[in-house]
């Protein structure tokens, strides 16, 4: 991990539209060194925000920045990523009597809820034509982008899990459902995308099953599923079978599907679920 990727996310000229504040890289860079804890870097990132004038109109360059660092770090930093983008949420929120109303963040809150934050990564993030895009890529950049999608499942596994961002558990039930009742899937991307959403946040996956949980993402009609629409071990049980079948596979899917169905089965058994 190079100074090179945080100074290229420094604002040429201190623009703040084209990238961030050298305050805000720094304690990025200091904390993922280990220099500082998560709770010292989260306040050090957030001056620049608070003692803006439009501490609102600031608020996504940090959010970018934190982003990318997910995104594009060393896959080691992420745990370490989720812990800090908790610190930010977990400030105390400024004093803004003195700001126009106009310049204040819009929802109220300056931290809590990460305002902002899901819907940003959604809009840079979430693409709905990537199959298009997997389906016509060479090896090599078909592995690229593999990379990308499961690491993208990982990040947006670990930030529901720990209620972050906004970001839904749906997503996870889609990511999931997409990969298992679906003849059309893409197994190399989709099942080890799966299994990152069964590790991560397999327990929330069967408290959702024992209680049918409904879900717009569920909701959704597959073929391979015929059951109901909501979350239930029923439909729990047949994702567990449906990796078994995937296990006829080669490589990277059935490595996957081996991952996947060890986490459904501590799942099953921490239930005594047959």
């Amino acid at each position: 991990m190079s100074d090179t990727w945080f100074s290229n996310k420094l604002a040429p000229d201190d623009d703040a539209a084209d990238g961030c504040h050298p305050d805000e890289a720094s304690a990025l860079k200091k904390y993922l060194r280990q220099e500082i804890v998560a709770e010292e870097a989260a306040r050090a990132m957030s001056q620049p925000i608070v003692s803006a004038s439009n501490p609102g109109e600031d608020l996504p360059r940090l959010w970018c920045l934190l982003i990318d660092a997910l995104i594009e770090l060393p896959l080691d930093k992420i745990e370490s990523l989720i812990t800090l983008v908790e610190a930010v949420e977990n400030l105390p929120e400024p004093e803004m009597a003195d700001i126009e109303e106009s310049k204040r963040p819009g929802h109220g809150k300056l931290w809590r809820g990460l305002p902002g934050f899901g819907h940003l990564y959604a809009d840079i993030h979430q693409s709905t034509d990537w199959r298009v895009k997997a389906l016509k890529a060479d090896a090599t950049e078909r592995g690229r982008l593999r990379e990308y999608h499961v690491r993208k499942a990982e990040i947006e596994a670990r930030l529901a899990v720990a209620g972050l961002a906004g970001i839904p558990i749906d997503w996870g039930y889609e990511t999931v459902a997409d990969a298992l009742e679906s003849s059309d899937a893409l197994l190399d991307f989709e099942v080890p995308a799966a299994a990152e959403w069964l590790e991560i946040a397999g327990a929330r996956f069967r408290e959702g099953a024992a209680k049918g949980e409904e879900s717009w993402a569920l909701d959704r009609r597959r073929d391979l599923w015929k059951g109901g629409k909501a979350m239930s071990v029923q439909r729990y049980s047949y994702w567990r079978d449906r990796l078994k079948e995937v296990q006829t596979q080669s490589g990277i899917t059935l490595q996957a599907a081996k991952k996947a169905l060890e986490c459904m089965e501590k799942e099953f058994k921490a239930t005594r679920w047959s």
